[in-house]
């Protein structure tokens, strides 16, 4: 007898992009180490673009083509931001150094002028109404499963565009000059494959926001990214099962978390098993 789909880990959304970052951050993660032990400026600076992001749609509303007015109306949103967001994650603020925050707001408000000229510039090329469409949630942050898929995430909007709800991410990191990151492309085509078993219906495309320059993208998802999907997440379920995957270098191994503990796979096994 097949074995049933309960009896593998249950994975997400996130654990695949932690794969594509690094497989053995899927293996500590798993077993309860921590991925961001601590909030810093920088970190503080992507949660607060994150937030300010999502007020973008009211932003486009009001602003139509006034340049100076957007940057007031991102200013104001981005204080709020900045009062909300203590409240919101008390836990991980419980930890944080004093002065971070102000440093992040600080950071997050020097982007203002060039996230204000960015979707002044997209409204321009792609009008006022498609802008809007592709920026206001339908739902904000909705957690779906499939129990086909054995997979679960959040997308960071749904959006309603041409007559299709479609999934949308938002990333706070750096943009390339055309398209999308790949791994921002699998992230696409791993929601749009739960909204599809959710919903039944094809979802043929998403959107990536790059809120740190006021960037969107539509992604049209193509079966190899639905294909890559599929072998990233069966490789996901061994790896949490207890596959402990081959160590590589990477560039940024020095400074990663689980540095001290990635080690050679014979004593990784003696000391977890």
């Amino acid at each position: 007898m097949m074995p049933t789909d309960s009896q593998n880990p249950e994975i997400s959304v996130s654990d695949l992009l932690l794969y594509i970052n690094c497989p053995r951050r899927v293996y500590f993660v798993s077993r309860g180490y921590e991925l961001l032990p601590e909030i810093n400026a920088s970190r503080l600076e992507r949660m607060l673009l994150k937030e300010l992001s999502l007020n973008y749609s009211e932003i486009v509303k009001k602003c139509s083509l006034n340049a100076d007015t957007m940057c007031k109306e991102l200013e104001a949103a981005l204080t709020y931001a900045c009062k909300d967001l203590p409240l919101m994650f008390p836990k991980e603020f419980e930890r944080t150094e004093k002065g971070f925050l102000e440093e992040g707001d600080a950071r997050a408000r020097a982007k203002i002028p060039e996230i204000a000229a960015n979707l002044l510039k997209g409204i321009e090329e792609f009008g006022n109404d498609a802008m809007l469409a592709a920026l206001t949630p339908v739902k904000t942050e909705p957690i779906i499963f499939s129990k086909r898929l054995n997979l679960k995430g959040s997308p960071s909007k749904i959006v309603c565009f041409e007559g299709a709800n479609v999934p949308s991410i938002i990333r706070p990191g750096s943009c390339p000059i055309q398209g999308v990151w790949a791994s921002d492309r699998i992230h696409i085509a791993a929601l749009a494959l739960l909204l599809e078993s959710e919903t039944g219906k094809e979802i043929p495309f998403g959107f990536v926001e790059y809120v740190s320059f006021g960037i969107i993208r539509k992604v049209v998802i193509r079966s190899s990214d639905r294909r890559e999907v599929l072998k990233i997440c069966r490789r996901v379920e061994k790896i949490k099962a207890g596959l402990m995957p081959e160590k590589t270098e990477e560039k940024f191994c020095p400074e990663c978390t689980f540095s001290e503990h990635c080690v050679s796979n014979s004593s990784l096994m003696s000391k977890f098993f």
